[in-house]
């Protein structure tokens, strides 16, 4: 059983109050620095945050110059230390972050906590002491220390580009073709050229310390003072009006004024700014709308959503917010790329409208978000118009590429009242409900309202209750993406094999959506046996027409573990009389990190058979270079995050180069996954990697039909 991105079957906690809160801001990609922990300590933590939708690599330390040296190659996330302290000391940890200013927070692990040890831990400077048997509380502590440290660097990168971008909006005030004035209170501050013109003034200078209101006719005076006073008390961030203004030579003409919050040599002031007719329409649209799904933007929410919390607060005006966040976005995204994805929100947009009406809010504030004010008092209302909506995007299907997606989305709602907090404090309430529905029912599709989290036994999903059903029926069907060459030179065409499931009309469905929740080994042992068969009687046929292709096959943990499964392939392979090495077999490294004996047998079992090995995801735990050496593996296939991070860079990674170099040195053949743009190409060609795939080149097929430019 296979898949495109870099979900991991068999990762996922049975438990599904385990799998983390995937928190919108927070980092794909996390480097982590390991003290004094062996594998058999780092695995649990790489498998753990892996299956909180976190993208973890690591790197064992063992002193203090290793130390130093990795402080200096690049930005860390996380230190996680022992407290068995062996040549490298935490206390020389932390004296050297201190020194060098490293905002790196240190969590420590211990065999069993207690309160004395966990106060001495904290008050040498560590951010938490965890117990390593006590998972959810580890898995909560690496959350939030990540959580705040994204938040830390958000701000110190605002910082320093605030003064910047200070410098750079008054050179553009300067030179702007609109007319731009800056209020200290009601009081001009700054008016650039252009606005000095349209009032008939020569320069700036008459205009200083003067009330603004003095340049609009006495009759719309009283109402520019009451929107400024409004703008200011609500703390909108921009308002749009037309006024008629007063010229110097006593000549009027219609102003339209867009109202913003701004700074001004290091002030908070109000800035306007004045703009034709045509402008002014368009920007009105603009303001409020979601250029994508027509819907209103985040912008637009914002400034209802605390206009509806005011009336709130004043009595008689409760109403209920809806937040509709779609599940298992990240996947989706990685199946299908960000077309395909406007396309679900623009279906998923048109279900919101025909169900809603006009009278509420419907609002798209983020990619995979979408957000309703309900303006009705009752809770009860509001969980059956969710529920209504939840049915609805299930019960809807996407075509995009020719396949047929099928969406489900998570809905939290809370209420809006006299008691409500702050307008990100109702909308985070609405989300937790959301984010908690789906740690509990493997996956979502579901609707709850925001209250006290009270534990509920999970219960067999409907995604599991699917899958069983699809077995029964047989109701599979494979498709395969190209692995391209761009440096190899190779005797075959590689594919790898992806698994599509079917509905009861025969319509393909993506499977990355319910491959995450599969954690029942029986399931997957089966499906893993089909995808085998199905692709290697298909690779028989692709034989017999003169095609030299080689598959890659992904076998989960589960069947890892199959002691029945190395004599069935032998089977198999003498009831197709297929080449061997035209089959190699994936093996994920945390599964191979996690049980290294069952995989190096399987292995060595595999390759009597002449088939070929592949390690995938490569590069995310500490031990890496370990089942590397452990597994004799033709392909290494390195972990997608790298290449995300090299598609989000400007410069060359050098720790994958090195990687490259290293594997290639040692006559492995390296695949980069995830090829999405060309902006990440030329830095793997200069990377020196073998073979690339990804939506690029082309996305799965049902057939095997790229033109690898045969001659």
């Amino acid at each position: 059983m296979s898949d495109s991105t870099a979900a991991n079957t068999t990762n996922i906690p049975s438990d599904p109050s385990l799998v983390a809160r995937d928190p919108h801001r927070l980092r794909k990609n996390v480097h982590i620095l390991f003290l004094g922990l062996g594998p058999s300590e780092t695995d649990p933590v790489i498998n753990l945050l892996r299956a909180a939708r976190i993208a973890p690599r690591g790197r064992q330390i063992e002193n203090e110059k290793d130390f130093l040296g990795a402080l200096s190659e690049r930005s860390w996330d996380l230190i996680i230390c022992s407290p068995n302290e062996g040549e490298l000391k935490n206390n020389r940890v932390l004296h050297h972050l201190l020194r060098l200013d490293k905002d790196i927070p240190v969590i420590q692990l211990m065999d069993e906590l207690d309160c004395s040890r966990m106060a001495k831990g904290l008050k040498d400077g560590m951010r938490a002491v965890v117990s390593k048997q006590d998972t959810e509380l580890l898995l909560l502590s690496l959350q939030q220390e990540l959580s705040s440290l994204e938040h830390r660097r958000s701000l110190h990168m605002a910082e320093a580009r605030l003064s910047d971008a200070e410098r750079r909006c008054q050179q553009l005030m300067d030179v702007s073709s609109n007319g731009i004035v800056c209020l200290d209170g009601e009081r001009i501050m700054y008016a650039n050229p252009c606005f000095c013109h349209l009032f008939g003034y020569n320069d700036e200078r008459p205009l200083i310390n003067q009330p603004f209101e003095q340049l609009m006719i006495a009759e719309d005076r009283d109402e520019l003072t009451e929107q400024l006073r409004a703008f200011k008390d609500a703390r909108r961030k921009d308002m749009l009006m037309q006024l008629s203004a007063e010229r110097a030579d006593g000549s009027n003409f219609v102003a339209n004024l867009e109202m913003q919050e701004a700074r001004y040599n290091d002030r908070p002031c109000v800035q306007l700014t004045i703009r034709p007719d045509r402008q002014f329409r368009e920007l009105q649209q603009a303001a409020q709308q979601e250029l994508v799904t027509g819907l209103y933007n985040r912008q637009f929410l914002e400034q209802s959503l605390e206009d509806a919390i005011q009336s709130a607060l004043d009595g008689g005006y409760d109403c209920n917010l809806l937040y509709i966040s779609v599940d298992q976005y990240s996947i989706i995204r990685s199946e299908i790329g960000f077309e395909g994805c406007d396309q679900v929100a623009r279906d998923i947009a048109d279900i919101l409208r025909l169900h809603i009406n006009q009278a509420h809010l419907i609002a798209r504030p983020s990619d995979d978000i979408f957000v309703v004010i309900f303006r009705d008092p009752s809770p009860d209302k509001s969980v059956r118009l969710a529920r209504k909506l939840c049915s609805a995007i299930a019960d809807s299907t996407t075509s995009v590429n020719d396949t047929l997606l099928h969406v489900t989305c998570s809905i939290g709602v809370t209420t809006i009242n006299d008691n409500s907090p702050r307008p990100d404090e109702v909308v985070a309430r609405a989300r937790m409900a959301s984010e908690s529905l789906r740690n509990r029912q493997s996956g979502g599709n579901g609707v709850k309202l925001y209250t006290v989290e009270t534990q509920v036994k999970p219960s067999d999903s409907k995604t599991v209750r699917m899958l069983r059903d699809a077995v029964k029926d047989q109701r599979f069907r494979l498709l395969y993406q190209p692995v391209v060459a761009l440096h190899q030179e190779t005797d075959a065409n590689h594919y790898e094999v992806l698994l599509r499931l079917l509905d009861p009309e025969n319509r393909e469905i993506s499977p990355n959506i319910f491959l995450a929740t599969v954690d029942h080994a029986d399931l997957s042992i089966t499906m893993d046996r089909w995808v085998i068969r199905e692709s290697l009687q298909q690779l028989r046929t692709e034989l017999e027409k003169g095609h030299r292709n080689r598959l890659f096959i992904t076998i989960t943990g589960s069947t890892l573990k199959d002691k029945d499964l190395v004599p069935w392939l032998s089977d198999i392979l003498r009831e197709f009389r297929l080449p061997a090495d035209r089959i190699v077999f994936q093996l994920s490294e945390t599964d191979i990190s996690s049980q290294l004996p069952t995989a190096i047998e399987f292995t060595r079992a595999v390759k009597e058979l002449h088939c070929r090995i592949c390690i995938k995801h490569f590069g995310t735990s500490t031990s890496y270079r370990e089942v590397a050496k452990a597994i004799a593996a033709d392909y290494i296939k390195i972990d997608g995050s790298y290449v995300q991070d090299l598609a989000n860079s400007n410069s060359l990674d050098k720790s994958f180069n090195r990687m490259v170099e290293q594997l290639n040195g040692n006559r492995r053949i390296t695949i980069a996954p995830l090829v999405e743009s060309t902006k990440v190409m030329s830095k793997l060609w200069k990377s020196g990697v073998n073979l690339i795939q990804g939506y690029y080149l082309q996305p799965p097929r049902e057939r095997m039909d790229y033109d690898f430019f045969e001659h």
